[in-house]
C-alpha cells in the first residue's frame, strides 16, 4: 500500500520468493509508485489491462506515460478511458486518447464524466 520497494525485494529474495502477479503491478501503479512498478516490470512481474487503468483512475499521469511507454496494454472497450474520465482526470484522459487509447463506445467514458 505505501510502496515498500525495499520490503518487496525482501520479500521476493526468500526461499521460496514471494508470490505476484498481475494484481502486483496493479497496486503499485494505482497507487502512482512508479520505481515500485519498474522493480516489478523490470523483475518480470506479469501485467494486464488492469495496471493502465488503476493508474488511469487515480490521476498518475506519469506512471500512465511510463506504462503506455512499455506496451503495457489499456482496454479495448472503453474502461480505462471510463477510469479516468471518472476521476476527473482530464490529462490522464488526453494522454490516453491521443495515444490511441479507445473510449467507451457505448457512451461509458461520456456518462463517467457527466456524473464527476
Amino acid at each position: 500500500e505505501k510502496g515498500h520497494l525495499d520490503v518487496l525485494k525482501w520479500l521476493r529474495a526468500q526461499d521460496p520468493p514471494c508470490p505476484w502477479d498481475e494484481m502486483t503491478c496493479s497496486a503499485a501503479a494505482g497507487r502512482g509508485h512508479l520505481e515500485v512498478l519498474k522493480f516489478l516490470v523490470d523483475a518480470g512481474c506479469p501485467w494486464d489491462v488492469t495496471a493502465v487503468t488503476a493508474a488511469s483512475s487515480e490521476g498518475h499521469l506519469e506512471t500512465v506515460k511510463w506504462l503506455v511507454s512499455q506496451g503495457a496494454p489499456w482496454s479495448e472497450y472503453g474502461e480505462t478511458c471510463t477510469a479516468a474520465a471518472g476521476g476527473g482526470h482530464n490529462g490522464v484522459l488526453a494522454f490516453l486518447i491521443e495515444a490511441g487509447c479507445p473510449p467507451d463506445p457505448f457512451g461509458g467514458t461520456c456518462a463517467s464524466a457527466a456524473m464527476r
